[in-house]
This record gives structure tokens, C-alpha cells and sequence, in this order.
């Protein structure tokens, strides 16, 4: 078996996307890859709040803990990610984006927001979000060139958003779980269901329907309009919500980017 390397040391990288390197695949392939030691970031520093969003407790991850999630990225970094079929692939981008995304706020304790996180990165971006934290397949890696490099082009399913944390209260929760391929699609069906009954994301209130301003940054890949917007969101809505989700309601956007820090820490 291929790929039980997740558990070795990383690089850095630009924000660009891999190209071939990255959307080529191996269908039928059994190769898989090793997140064992994202898993155990996960259960020692991850926790679920009352609220329904996950914290993680930055400030008292220790050194020993920091070691072992950047040889968890350095052996992301030396996958071979063409020789694994989708659902592997798409487990590997998932855990990929939420590893490196806890790593820079560890490295950045002080931050109330991750937008607060300057990077640098092409073009003077805001946020950490277009700056070089990884390579992979020859190519640099950011947060963002694995949404439109890695993601966007060949999963042409939404649900993928759900999976992806950017460290923010309002945003989709970080997944307390590693992606595995074989359950990634039931794993982002429930992230997906989560989400959207969370009052974070949708509300009903006496004026309006309020929505969290995520689906207003992403519409694009959720139908292009408010309209279509609405029309995913009923897919995942509870009956109670769903039945709230009339057309021509006025629409209200929130954005919670408070870092999702676990209080106390």
C-alpha cells in the first residue's frame, strides 16, 4: 500500500494552483493516505462548543504538538497526489487546507480574526488566504489555490466548502474527524447539514432571512444568485427551516470572523 506517510516533516509554498499535477487521478486505485497524526491534533486540541462550533485551543498546543502536525504537512507535501483516486484526493485536500490553516494561526497567537494574519502573498493580499504555505507536486500551495486550483475545477459539488474551515466562528466548523476517502462523501453531507441548521448560518427573523455572508462570497459555486442560494440551502434545511424559505424575503447578510478559539486558552 501506498502513502502511509503522512507522519513525516514540511515546506513552503506560493499561491498559484498544479495544474495537471494536480487534477490528474488514478481511478481504481487503492492507494491511501496516512492522516492518523492530524487525527490525534484533532482529539488533544479540537472541542465542541454548546454553540455547535468547534474551538481549538491554540494557545495550549505544545511544542511536541507543533513537531508532530508539521510532519504531518511534510508528508502531505511528498504525496504523489495523481496515483490516488477522487475520494482520496479529496479527503487529501480537505485535511491538507484545515492542517496548514490551524498551523498559521499557531503561529500567529496574537490574531483576534485569521484575516488579521498578514501573510504577504501575491498582489499584497489581506489574510493569510494567498500566501505560500506548502508544495505540492512541484507546485506552491496556499489556502486558496486549494479551493480554486484543487477543488473547484474538478469536485463540481459545493459540499466541499463545508469541509474547509478558515478558523472563524461563523464560518463551516472545523471537522473534528479526518477525511478518509472512503467516507468523505457522507462526512460533507453531514458538515453540509450541520452548517446550514446552525443559527450562525441561517436564521429567520421578523424583517428578514438572515444568511451567513460565506454562501455570499462563494455564490458562484452555489448557483450564482441569492435565488440559488436558497435553493441549496433547502436541500439540507430542516422542515421547520426549509418551510421558512420563501422566495422574495428580504435577505440579511452576517459574518462572524472572530477566530475560533477555545476561551480559556
Amino acid at each position: 500500500m501506498l502513502l502511509a506517510l503522512a507522519a513525516l516533516p514540511l515546506a513552503a509554498c506560493a499561491g498559484g494552483g498544479g495544474g495537471a499535477a494536480w487534477t490528474a487521478h488514478t481511478p481504481g486505485s487503492t492507494a491511501t493516505v496516512d492522516h492518523r497524526a492530524w487525527q490525534l491534533f484533532l482529539d488533544r486540541h479540537s472541542f465542541a462548543g454548546a454553540d455547535g462550533v468547534t474551538r481549538v485551543a491554540y494557545a495550549g498546543v505544545p511544542g511536541t504538538d507543533r513537531e508532530l502536525l508539521d510532519q504531518y504537512l511534510a508528508g502531505l507535501e511528498r504525496v504523489p497526489v495523481g496515483r490516488l483516486d477522487r475520494a482520496e484526493q479529496l479527503a487529501f485536500w480537505l485535511n491538507l487546507h484545515n492542517a496548514l490553516m490551524v498551523r498559521v494561526v499557531l503561529g500567529h497567537l496574537i490574531a483576534s480574526s485569521p484575516d488579521d494574519i498578514d501573510l504577504g502573498g501575491p498582489f499584497a493580499a489581506p489574510g493569510p488566504w494567498a500566501a505560500t504555505l506548502a508544495r505540492v507536486g512541484g507546485a506552491p500551495v496556499s489556502l486558496q489555490a486549494i479551493r480554486t486550483a484543487a477543488l473547484r475545477p474538478v469536485f463540481r459539488d459545493p459540499r466541499w466548502h463545508y469541509g474547509l474551515c478558515d478558523a472563524t466562528l461563523g464560518g463551516p466548523s472545523l471537522p473534528r474527524t479526518a477525511f478518509a476517502g472512503p467516507t468523505v462523501d457522507r462526512a460533507l453531507e453531514d458538515a453540509a447539514i450541520g452548517f446550514v441548521n446552525n443559527p450562525r448560518a441561517v436564521r429567520v427573523e421578523a424583517d428578514a432571512l438572515v444568511l451567513n455572508a460565506f454562501w455570499r462570497r462563494f455564490r458562484d459555486d452555489f448557483g450564482g444568485s441569492d435565488a440559488a442560494v436558497l435553493d441549496h440551502v433547502a436541500v439540507y434545511a430542516d422542515r421547520e427551516l426549509r418551510a421558512a424559505l420563501q422566495p422574495g424575503r428580504p435577505v440579511r447578510w452576517i459574518d462572524d470572523r472572530r477566530l475560533n478559539e477555545w476561551p480559556g486558552t
